[in-house]
């Protein structure tokens, strides 16, 4: 059977030889580079042979995928898959972190690392050394190309098709041809365009993009194959405008050069492609990027057939492809080191590997581990490097970490047309090791919100990872039924919050996707507000409402959401349970009708459960469905005053534009909500987000004539809200415009803009 193997390859090799050897180049162009697939899928649909291939950035992209045995179509879903969108644009995808070791999300848009040897050195994060986290790319590249490197053993001559690719050492001013190592390295290197994706160190020295140099790289497909006929594709074709409001545009502009490379009539020909309303970033849109290549070169064909007599029939090139494919050796890990860090840090992040190594470690368990040591967010940079070991055939797994300094400065906010803008400031500390120590001290100055916040937690070395840590919050926030301070003829109208607490923590993960948190907390809580808005607001003094709390709580939390404001994909189910106990007393301090001035103090307890579920549904790959229900069930004692009783009962606020709302329609101790988001994901930033929430407490919470709560018939009160957003994502906060109707008060209409993040403070009882 091997023989007739053989026999099969010779033969089939044998005719692919005949007539004349066709050299493809592929210039670069960021994602205008998806044309590219177009051109060779029309050349394979017509038999064209491809001998060699030389490119340039996303031409060495594309151009060493199809040499390492990769098909058209293959080539497309890879560019298309949720995987390629997310490291291309440095997004580490939810479903990959690990939960347990994710920071909490707080409202900093940047972080400043201050030097710890040297205090008066920093590392703004504000100027990131590149646009795109580099942290996705470094494993998926591994991932992809580490296989084939070993199978061409390192000699890009080996591959399916004979390769090169070009990058730029700007050091010492020089092109480089990248014809042998690490095909992942070089593919990396040739498209490390400045400012967008960090450079490559090879030998020690910064290696960039090649279109520096040479973007349109006909001297080294003539240099190293001379190839009796070139097809040259050009995706810049008719860039004539620089793009005064466009950076990338501007910097690519002033970089990228062609060195006057062309393909003489007698040599070949040029496939221009026309793509001057495409960026090249924009990979969301590759379907359209690949017909304008399929028919630009379906075009051309006619002449390029009368020009080549050379065939390679469909069946012959899926023969050899396969072939090729079958010798390609699975990427398992034998061996793992690390460096780069200190050697308690390295010997911490080796053990995360080797957790999942039993005796070996496959793709998927290097993954995991991966993942796992950058969820944290301690890591500047994480490079994997996969060395082929032909005795064994098996791989050795080389990691180099660049540990970000324990000290940090985060900065960032809320700026909105409500009353609730606000900046928020963080110094912190963390630490990388078995016994990880966090520590941050934060800040909240706004409109209506101030807080404070000192936490710290430390992990534990168990072979389920864990840790324990002490949070204390102080916080004063200030209401609104709606984006105005007051409505005229509805109650209550204004109300002030005053929060206190500390509280003793300790989490447990639960699988890669889930945490569980036990607490124990006490805190003084008292809010100030008016029973009325019809009185003289500057001779009337508040009502007071004290409570001394405290409390036990059991929270089960499992998140793959997406994003903590505007998810899009993800789910996530939190439930809790907690047993709260304590004082409570409320004053009348204003002077209406002293008939009615009541004062009362009195324990009591409770207990207190709650149920929080996102699911969003990808129904289409631009269109999702969001499902949102959250259900609430207490014991609490209905208390002495109405509103005290109400300003202490859960809200629900299920988007950022409420949360500053005091809305009596949407407050109960217990209730059930639930809505529907039928999401327009316009591309990889911007989305449409209409919301549909309906609202229903058990009971619908009355006010008698004396101001006294009393509940009302099981399940007769539903309320309902809807709010429209378009949302723009940057990689540090969100832009939103929105606008939204609640069916209480009346004509309750609110419209706004926001911009940033907006995260409050922890709170004592929710």
């Amino acid at each position: 059977m091997r023989k007739i193997v053989t026999l099969i390859t010779a033969i089939a090799m044998a005719f692919t030889a005949m007539g004349e050897s066709v050299g493809l180049v592929l210039s670069g162009g960021g994602a205008k580079g998806i044309a590219h697939i177009g051109v060779i899928q029309a050349l394979e649909d017509n038999d064209i042979p491809i001998d060699y291939i030389t490119g340039t950035s996303m031409g060495a992209i594309i151009g060493g995928l199809y040499a390492s045995g990769y098909s058209p179509h293959e080539m497309l879903e890879l560019i298309k898959s949720d995987g390629f969108a997310d490291w291309s644009t440095g997004t580490i995808s939810s479903s990959l972190t690990y939960y347990f070791d994710q920071k909490e999300p707080t409202p900093a848009m940047f972080h400043i690392n201050i030097e710890s040897a040297d205090s008066s050195a920093t590392k703004a994060g504000i100027l990131p050394s590149s646009l795109i986290n580099p942290l996705p790319m470094n494993f998926a590249f591994m991932e992809l190309f580490s296989p084939y490197t070993a199978q061409c053993a390192g000699d890009f001559n080996n591959l399916y098709v004979p390769f090169r690719c070009v990058a730029a050492d700007v050091f010492h001013k020089r092109r480089m041809v990248m014809k042998s190592g690490s095909l992942g390295a070089a593919i990396r290197a040739s498209m490390s365009f400045p400012i967008v994706y960090k450079p490559q160190y090879i030998n020690g020295f910064p290696i960039f993009d090649g279109g520096i140099y040479e973007n349109f790289p006909v001297n080294v497909m003539n240099e190293e194959f001379s190839p009796d006929f070139i097809i040259g594709v050009d995706v810049n074709a008719g860039e004539d405008e620089i793009g005064v409001d466009n950076l990338i545009k501007q910097v690519q502009s002033m970089i990228v050069q062609d060195n006057g490379a062309d393909i003489p009539a007698d040599k070949g020909v040029r496939i221009n492609v026309v793509l001057k309303e495409f960026n090249i970033l924009d990979f969301d849109k590759a379907d359209s990027i690949y017909r304008r290549g399929y028919d630009k070169a379906i075009s051309m064909i006619d002449s390029i057939k009368g020009r080549t007599s050379k065939r390679t029939g469909k069946a012959t090139r899926a023969f050899t492809r396969q072939l090729f494919k079958s010798k390609t050796p699975q990427v398992i890990f034998d061996s793992i080191s690390v460096d780069g860090g200190t050697e308690r840090q390295n010997s911490y992040l080796l053990s995360l590997f080797e957790q999942n190594k039993k005796p070996t470690l496959d793709i998927g368990g290097a993954q995991t581990a991966y993942y796992r040591a950058i969820s944290s967010g301690k890591l500047n940079d994480l490079v994997p490097e996969a060395t082929y070991d032909p005795h064994l055939q098996m791989f050795d797994l080389h990691l180099r970490a660049d540990m970000k300094d324990p000290f940090s400065i985060g900065v960032g906010g809320w700026l909105s047309s409500s009353t609730n803008s606000m900046i928020f400031l963080s110094a912190n500390y963390n630490t990388f090791s078995y016994n990880s120590f966090d520590a941050s001290l934060d800040g909240w100055i706004g409109q209506s919100y101030y807080a404070g916040m000192l936490q710290a937690k430390i992990a534990l070395d168990t072979s389920t990872p864990s840790s324990i840590g002490i949070e204390g919050v102080m916080s004063k926030q200030k209401f609104y039924e709606n984006d105005a301070l007051f409505y005229e003829n509805e109650q209550p109208t204004f109300i002030i919050n005053y929060e206190k607490y500390i509280r003793l923590k300790y989490m447990l993960a639960v699988g890669r996707k889930s945490r569980l948190q036990i607490s124990l907390g006490y805190g003084h809580l008292k809010d100030k507000f008016y029973q009325s808005n019809v009185i003289d607001f500057a001779n009337t003094q508040q009502d007071e409402a004290n409570y001394k709390l405290g409390i036990i709580k059991a929270e089960f939390d499992n998140n793959t959401l997406n994003h903590p404001l505007y998810p899009t994909s993800g789910n996530r189910f939190r439930i809790s349970a907690a047993g709260i106990y304590g004082n409570s007393s409320y004053r009348q301090n204003s002077n209406q009708n002293s008939a009615l001035q009541i004062s009362a103090d009195e324990n009591n307890g409770w207990v207190e459960g709650e149920i929080v579920w996102d699911k969003y549904f990808n129904i289409l790959r631009r269109f999702s469905l969001g499902v949102k229900a959250n259900a609430v069930a207490s014991t609490r004692p209905l208390g002495a005053n109405y509103t005290a009783f109400l300003v202490q009962s859960p809200a629900f606020t299920p988007t950022p534009s409420t949360q500053n709302y005091f809305n009596i329609a949407f407050r109960s101790n217990s209730y059930a909500a639930a809505g529907l988001l039928p999401i327009w994901t316009i591309n990889n930033n911007l989305q449409f987000r209409p919301e549909f929430y309906v609202f229903a407490p058990f009971r619908e919470i009355l006010e008698t004539e004396a101001h006294q709560p009393q509940y009302g018939k099981w399940f007769r009160s539903l309320d309902y809200m809807a709010e429209a957003s378009v949302v723009y994502t940057f990689p540090f906060a969100t832009l939103s415009v929105y606008a939204n109707y609640l069916s209480y008060p009346k004509r309750n209409w609110n419209f706004g803009i926001n911009f940033g993040i907006l995260l409050y403070a922890p709170k004592l009882l929710r």
